[in-house]
């Protein structure tokens, strides 16, 4: 008996074993050169994997070489609460913030069928999205607005859980200096994502233990 509960107990542990921070290195600009936008690259985990990811965060820097602790969060959770742009000021004209990160997720996901050439315009209208002070000319624009009327009509056939967002540990950190926040297109490389992932969900796992306690009951008890 104690042999069934420690496992179900550890199968339940589990669940939090594939959550929390992971850590990241930051490799490079696009160009060289921070203004250049899409893509930076960074590595994640152990392995190194190499991401290419789109700066979201225009307030904040980052350097080569630099290593810090990020939470990573599936966009098609709909679940901000790890995020940097969680919280905003009320108003009159103030955006749902889930809708802002859609907004910038739909750019980030329109990449894959445009141009290179048109990368840096839509990281500036990302930039925009959550910065108003950040520069943005007039093709910068024109992606903010491609993307609310996107949003108007709910984001027809878009798949989120394709986009995920890296922040850092001190989400609201106001250090200009401070490392930013990332986006990019792929999976978790913790193997802890929705997209093919090789890890189970905390879900099927609290499944996998109480299916285990279930056997046990009706093995002993019946």
């Amino acid at each position: 008996m104690r042999r069934v509960l420690l496992l179900a107990v550890l199968l339940c542990g589990t669940v939090y074993a594939f959550a929390g921070a992971q850590t990241y290195t930051f490799i490079g600009f696009s160009g060289g050169d921070w203004q250049a936008g899409y893509p930076y690259y960074i590595t994640a985990g152990p392995a190194g994997q190499i991401i290419a990811v789109m700066c979201d965060d225009y307030f904040h820097g980052g350097s080569i070489g630099q290593t810090w602790q990020a939470n990573l969060t599936d966009l098609g959770s709909d679940n901000l609460s790890l995020t940097r742009f969680n919280t905003f000021a009320p108003g009159p004209n103030a955006l749902v913030n889930l809708l802002l990160y859609d907004e910038a997720g739909w750019i980030l996901l329109q990449t894959i069928v445009e141009p290179t050439g048109d990368w840096k315009d839509m990281n500036s209208a990302v930039w925009t999205i959550f910065d108003p002070n950040a520069p943005c000319n007039s093709q910068c624009q024109s992606w903010i607005a491609a993307a609310q009327q996107e949003g108007q009509i709910g984001f027809p056939g878009v798949d989120f859980n394709k986009v995920y967002i890296i922040t850092p540990v001190n989400q609201h950190d106001p250090n200009p200096n401070g490392i930013q926040e990332f986006m990019y297109i792929g999976e978790d490389p913790s193997g802890g994502g929705k997209n093919g992932s090789q890890t189970p969900e905390p879900g099927t796992l609290v499944l996998m233990a109480t299916g285990i306690l279930a056997i046990f009951r009706r093995k002993f008890f019946a």
